[in-house]
């Protein structure tokens, strides 16, 4: 085990998913005490059953009070030297605004925003009472680059990485390092046929869970407060913050072709 991760017990939601299993799994083999969460108990059970290292596993909601009730008694069974807390947990609803629910986007911004925040808050003593917390936001690209068709899905990473930011400025003077760590496209379900679709049309390059998580683990290792994967994505982060005009441009090009997959 490397030697940064002994006596590490880690929680993370969303943890079947595409990016939360292969988390589990990268963390598992280094020997990291784990913690599960999501709404399936019996997909948690699948995965727990593959893993070395699960101490516990917890089905819900992220979105609920009662998923953070019950997250809070959960953990005060389980302490370690170093705590970890993965907020991974999201979904994603992409289309032209006008064509989204309104259900659609109050469900995506709960899931996606405020119960991160939530949890986080829920969780703060949990992290405080080892020797080492971390708390890891997982965002996106679309955090700093809004982007046609997902408008309310950037804004819950956008909202995300503001709240991770100020965050760890609150927390620096504490045990507890905040990090907002943000991949580029990634292949999993959360994908509709319709961005799998963009992407091949627009020859966005898309990593796999096997490719980007190391990167992940890596920057939680480093205490990156906030890293953004991907090359020419991470540049794009970059210059859409000092040159926004210019990425406008560029994104203009192709709108019309984006409005034509997103919405037919």
């Amino acid at each position: 085990m490397n030697n940064q991760w002994y006596s590490t017990l880690a929680v993370i939601t969303g943890a079947y998913g595409g990016l939360g299993e292969e988390i589990c799994k990268q963390l598992d083999d280094k020997g990291v005490s784990l913690i599960l969460t999501g709404r399936n108990s019996d997909k948690l059970q699948q995965l727990k059953s593959e893993l070395k290292n699960v101490v516990d596993v917890l089905s819900g909601d992220v979105a609920d009070m009662q998923f953070r009730d019950n997250l809070q008694k959960l953990l005060k069974q389980h302490q370690s030297h170093k705590h970890v807390f993965i907020n991974n947990a999201g979904i994603s609803d992409v289309n032209f605004l006008q064509n989204q629910t309104d259900e659609d986007l109050e469900r995506m911004l709960q899931v996606n925003l405020l119960a991160p925040i939530l949890i986080s808050k829920a969780v703060l003593p949990w992290l405080h009472s080892a020797n080492s917390g971390k708390l890891i936001n997982i965002g996106s690209t679309f955090g700093a680059i809004g982007y046609p068709g997902f408008s309310g899905y950037c804004a819950s990473k956008f909202g995300l990485r503001g709240f991770s930011q100020a965050l760890a400025r609150e927390l620096a003077d504490t045990n507890v390092d905040v990090q907002y760590l943000a991949p580029r496209a990634v292949a999993t379900k959360i994908n509709s046929n319709a961005v799998n679709h963009l992407n091949s049309e627009l020859k966005n390059k898309v990593d796999s869970p096997q490719q980007i998580v190391p990167q992940i683990i890596s920057a939680i290792e480093k205490g990156n407060s906030e890293q953004f994967f991907g090359w020419p994505e991470k540049l794009f982060v970059k210059v859409n913050g000092l040159f926004p005009k210019v990425v406008s441009g560029s994104i203009k090009k192709e709108h019309q072709k984006i409005k034509q997959i997103l919405t037919q």
